[in-house]
């Protein structure tokens, strides 16, 4: 399994791998570690704040992220950065090292389980599934993705597709990104989306 030291950036949302995550850096700390990475491989992690906040430190941490790279950045004169980042592939934290200047740790890749599959039929339905929520949210005014959102037919990356999709809190997207099972995340896809679908459904009766 390979490790490496990497820069982190602790989060109150979560980084699937393929999506992208504009961020706004505007803290020291953050400023110095955009710096030294833009001239080494662009690359840090993303970790969800488990409770805390952004700013200032202290935070409590999940152990398990996406590492994210830059694909496009704008640098201001007061030192802000507004970034372009894509997940690239889940994480793990082997340890924490030490924050100053900004948080790093050791981390090791995280990939679902060898030879675990998922029907492509019961994916398609799936996906149909999900494009009919979006349609009720769409009707209830809520701000969702088009209906017609490529979604890839290869349900190991579909599935982190909409799990970065889908109106869900942090905390059960954290439970999408930690699974090592095609088969349990599109089943915990297929939970959450009922759970919307029931909760819109409801919200149309009203």
């Amino acid at each position: 399994m390979n490790k490496k030291i990497s820069p982190m950036f602790p989060l109150g949302c979560v980084l699937f791998p393929e999506a992208i995550l504009p961020l706004h850096v505007f803290e020291e700390r953050y400023r110095v570690m955009v710096e030294e990475i833009m001239d080494t491989d662009r690359s840090f992690g993303v970790v969800l704040i488990e409770r805390g906040n952004e700013v200032g430190g202290g935070e409590i941490r999940k152990e398990i992220g996406t590492l994210a790279e830059i694909i496009d950045s704008k640098k201001f004169i007061d030192g802000r950065s507004l970034l372009v980042t894509r997940g690239v592939r889940r994480v793990q934290v082997d340890s924490w090292l030490e924050d100053s200047p900004y948080p790093k740790a050791e981390i090791s890749f995280l990939d679902d389980a060898p030879n675990t599959s998922y029907d492509f039929r019961q994916w398609s339905e799936l996906v149909s599934h999900m494009r009919r929520v979006f349609a009720v949210l769409a009707e209830l005014g809520d701000e969702v993705p088009p209906i017609s959102i490529e979604i890839s037919d290869d349900p190991a990356l579909g599935s982190f597709q909409m799990s970065s999709l889908i109106p869900i809190t942090p905390f059960d997207s954290q439970k999408l990104l930690e699974v090592t099972s095609v088969t349990e995340r599109c089943g915990l896809l297929k939970k959450f989306l009922a759970n919307i679908e029931a909760d819109s459904n409801s919200r149309l009766l009203e």
